[in-house]
This record gives C-alpha cells, structure tokens and sequence, in this order.
C-alpha cells in the first residue's frame, strides 16, 4: 500500500458521473447515514488517514471482514489535481453503495460487441420481480429473489434506471427490471 500524500483532514474530491464499461471495478458512493464524513483508514478499523463525505466516488477493490464488520478497501480515481490522493485504504463497507455497473451498457438490447453483466435478483419486498416488455409497461415474465441473469441494456424512465436482462443459463429472453433490484457483478452495498 502506498500512501503519496497523508493529511489528517484529507478531503476527497466529488468525481463527476463515471459510465463503467462492462467487468470494470465498481465506483461506489459514500453513503454515510450519520450524515459525517466516513473516515479513511490505513487498515480495517485501523488510523484514519482522512475522510471523504457523502456523495464522494471510490473505486472498490476488495471486502474484508473484520471483527464482525466489513470493510472495503478502495482506491480514489485519478481526476487531476486531487488534495491528496492514496493508492489503497479501507472505509467501513456498509457506508457505501455501489450501483452503477450496468450504466456502461447501451439503450438497446441486442447491440453488437456488449459485453453482458451477471447480476442477481434482489427485491427487497420479497416477492418475484417483474420482468417488463418495456421500462415501466406490462408484465411478461418474473424472476425470483436470486436468480442470476444477464444484463445487456439500460434505460432511464421516469427518472428510475431500468436493465434489459436475460436468463444466464440460456437464451430465452426476459425483459425490463428495475435496476434497484438487481445485485450485478461486484456492485450492491460494500
């Protein structure tokens, strides 16, 4: 691990909007419930080198359990001049989401040279998630809580994120889910 530049108030930069390509490292967002910037730490539970407020964008690397509790060691994306920057220090997991893998892909399904995303079902409410002919139109199809699909499109509508998926284990054709749902590749909360 190497430290370039360590100040005990060490503020990381907002990144603007980053479209991941497909099977790149998730960007994850602190999302810190207390409202305080979440401290950067040179280990799990370990000296805070810094902190970085809500909003912030991380490159996730890896999950650690420690003591009961998840850390992720992430890295700061290259953007310029940053105040300080590290290559490699760990926040508390939980205090980050990662959704936003899919946002590389394109608006249509079925264009040539997408490289799919795996993701999983995972509706919070409980219940199958439907599976749509459009964003937000009638329902074909419903995918149980784990099941694992290809994501090959997204699409925004009403101001919601919404993928075109497929069964993974063959070719039949699913539909349109709300993005929310879905667990893909190393994204969901860290």
């Amino acid at each position: 691990m190497i430290l370039r530049a360590v100040t005990i108030t060490m503020t990381i930069l907002a990144l603007p909007a980053i479209a991941l390509a497909c099977g790149g490292a998730p960007i994850c967002t602190v999302a810190d419930p207390t409202g305080t910037p979440l401290n950067i730490r040179l280990s799990p539970n370990g000296p805070v080198i810094g902190s970085a407020k809500n909003g912030t964008r991380l490159t996730f690397i890896e999950h650690r359990e420690v003591d009961g509790k998840l850390w992720a060691l992430v890295e700061q994306p290259y953007d310029g001049e940053l105040e300080a920057d590290f290559e490699g220090a760990w926040v508390f997991g939980p205090y980050l989401t990662c959704k936003g893998t899919t946002l590389g892909l394109p608006a249509e399904p079925y264009t040539e040279n997408v490289k799919p995303v795996s993701c999983k079902v995972t509706d919070p409410t409980g219940s199958p998630l439907n599976a749509r002919f459009q964003p937000g139109g009638d329902i074909g199809a419903t995918l149980k809580n784990g099941t694992t699909v290809r994501a090959i499109a997204q699409r925004q509508h009403n101001g919601d994120q919404w993928v075109y998926v497929e069964k993974w284990s063959g070719d039949n054709a699913v539909g349109w889910v709300f993005d929310d749902y879905m667990a893909c590749e190393e994204d969901g909360s860290h």
